[in-house]
């Protein structure tokens, strides 16, 4: 078959990219079409002194892609991927009220404080099986409450990030929500899906600009040169879930490793146990009526943020391959910081944050570089160590491999840590699984696959991926640092 060309866009908090997916009716071909940065919130603080996207120039930049896509050949569809919770509002004539605010935004926290003082954590996760995160969209929206009611009472249509891309792409047309984004506000209920709207009016939260939830791989609209615009699985890492290269029949779960690292199984139902609860994990929406099992953990957002701290102290801008090199030179068992800690989330300094938890528990403290990246490399490999185990326990099972995917997946450093961390293989790949899922999205949107279960067969036909072993060596010294750190975190 003559193969067919997709655009896939990819946000992320530091960056987005677009990548034009080639499918030749077997694999699947990346090239890479162009970057652009898409900030963190931190710096674009706007004259009410809150966080917010860059909305105007990231959908233009989206635009830009998508014309230079369609001057290379013809494009059979375009869909838009990114990280979750946040959100904006539109008007009835289908405008942007304000810019999305960031989801690191100091705001949400005390939001997030008085909701837990009038619903107990126990009866929200009865509600939505999601995690009381202080990021989510739930406390997002109590937070505008007071902040910015004007906008709510304004409001015609709330939409996910990637849904206001699409919006945007088709002329104003589109104003469905993807399912995988929508899961993870805690507005929803567990399992079946649909708004949870006696939860918000229980808290006294408005609910009429909630609009249609539609699946992952779901044509929305068109674009005015007559593309057609799909949702994939919308957030993230739904999309890099969907494209792990996983063998049939085998026992895995995942690590979507990139600013966030999530590790997880892609299960049938959720799981809501209260010992679940108890140990961090959430239930989000995946393709295919899955649900993604999974705990949220810092990731390589402590390493982002030490290299903008080094930067503002040593006057040097250190690439990622640089600080990883440091890092394995470093001086091993160091210090160890609880890499799920809330604490790490917006820290004004992010190295002298990870300094004070250290200070705190009575560790010695990471001086040069190369020991302050080496402390959140290997503090990440033990969170993967117990998260995995905690998963294990839950579910009642053994895991053969753990699949990271993503950005994360290219440190190879890290990769290794965490196989002889988690005494797991590790299948690393494919790097750019996100763009890989959302293209796997469009293929089943357009008809050009069958269903989920063939566009997975694609996707182990496209990946290439890196195979690491644990080191039996090692076992016994990642037994020792735990039992060493849980007694210091425990202080």
């Amino acid at each position: 078959m003559a193969s067919q060309r997709f655009l896939s866009v990819d946000l992320g908090a530091e960056s987005g990219r677009g990548v034009v997916a080639e499918f030749d009716g077997e694999r699947v071909i990346l090239t890479e079409l162009g970057r652009f940065t898409t900030g963190r919130g931190r710096e674009d603080l706007g004259a009410d002194d809150v966080r917010r996207w860059d909305f105007a120039r990231i959908a233009s930049e989206i635009e830009g892609l998508l014309a230079r896509a369609v001057e290379g050949g013809e494009v059979r569809g375009v869909g838009v991927d990114s990280w979750g919770v946040d959100h904006g509002f539109l008007d009835a004539d289908g405008s942007l009220l304000a810019p999305p605010v960031a989801y690191r935004d100091l705001s949400h926290a005390a939001a997030h404080e008085e909701i837990l003082t009038r619903i107990p954590r126990e009866e929200l996760w009865d509600a939505t099986g999601i995690q009381p995160l202080s990021f989510n969209t739930l406390y997002q929206i109590a937070a505008r409450q007071k902040d910015s009611p004007e906008i709510l009472d304004r409001a015609h249509r709330m939409l996910m990030i990637p849904d206001l891309m699409h919006h945007v792409l088709t002329g104003k047309r589109s104003l469905s929500v993807e399912a995988t984004n929508a899961s993870t506000t805690q507005m929803q209920r567990p399992g079946v899906g649909g708004w949870n709207v006696d939860l918000l009016n229980r808290l006294g939260l408005p609910s009429h600009f909630l609009g249609d939830v539609v699946s992952p791989g779901t044509r929305v609209g068109v674009t005015p040169g007559g593309v057609p615009v799909y949702a994939p699985g919308t957030h993230d890492t739904a999309s890099a879930v969907a494209a792990a290269p996983v063998q049939p029949g085998s026992r895995w779960a995942f690590l979507s490793s990139g600013t966030w690292s999530l590790l997880g199984a892609e299960l049938p139902a959720p799981v809501l146990s209260r010992e679940a609860m108890e140990m961090g994990f959430s239930n989000e929406g995946g393709v295919a009526g899955t649900t993604r099992f999974l705990k949220n953990i810092m990731g390589l957002w402590l390493v982002q943020e030490c290299r903008r701290s080094l930067a503002k102290t040593t006057g040097r801008q250190f690439t990622y391959p640089e600080l990883v090199t440091l890092a394995e030179a470093a001086r091993p068992d160091g210090p160890l910081i609880d890499a799920v800690a809330p604490r790490f989330l917006a820290p004004a300094d992010m190295a002298e944050e990870i300094r004070a938890a250290c200070e705190e528990t009575g560790q010695t403290l990471p001086g040069d570089a190369g020991a302050l990246i080496r402390c959140c490399l290997e503090s990440l490999a033990m969170a993967y160590r117990l998260a995995l185990r905690d998963l294990g326990r839950l579910l009642g099972q053994e895991f053969d491999v753990l699949h990271v995917i993503g950005g994360g997946s290219q440190n190879l450093l890290l990769n290794q840590w965490t196989a002889d961390a988690c005494g797991v293989t590790v299948q690393a790949g494919p790097s750019e699984a996100t763009a890989v899922g959302n293209a796997l999205g469009q293929l089943v949107a357009s008809g050009a696959v069958a269903d989920w279960a063939q566009a997975r067969e694609v996707s182990r036909r496209s990946a290439d991926v890196a195979t690491f072993t644990p080191n039996p060596a090692r076992q016994a010294h990642w037994a020792q640092r735990e039992r060493e750190i849980v007694k210091l975190w425990a202080k």
